[in-house]
């Protein structure tokens, strides 16, 4: 299975920044049967989160990416007070 800057099984104390977030992609092909694009899961920020969570990433897909796609999938994400984006702000072109 293909995985293209996927981020999984993060933990922070206090999050100021950005974790899977601000990124472009540009897929113009295959990538191959169920693949991943950009997914963030299991991200664990112990205290405060006012950074970007799987935030304002933009995709640009010409072509496929295989039975059981997922693009830019937010999951299992947990903060303490929260006054950044989580998975918000996401643009997906798909041709």
């Amino acid at each position: 299975m293909s995985q293209i800057a996927n981020v999984k099984d993060v933990s922070a104390g206090c999050n100021a920044g950005k974790i899977g977030a601000d990124n472009t992609y540009d897929v113009q092909g295959g990538v191959g049967k169920n693949a991943s694009l950009g997914n963030v899961t299991d991200v664990k920020v112990c205290g405060a989160n006012d950074g970007n969570i799987g935030a304002e990433n933009q995709y640009d897909i010409k072509g496929g990416l295989g039975d059981g796609a997922s693009i830019g999938n937010v999951s299992g994400v947990s903060v303490g007070q929260n006054s950044g984006s989580i998975g918000a702000g996401n643009k997906l072109n798909i041709n």
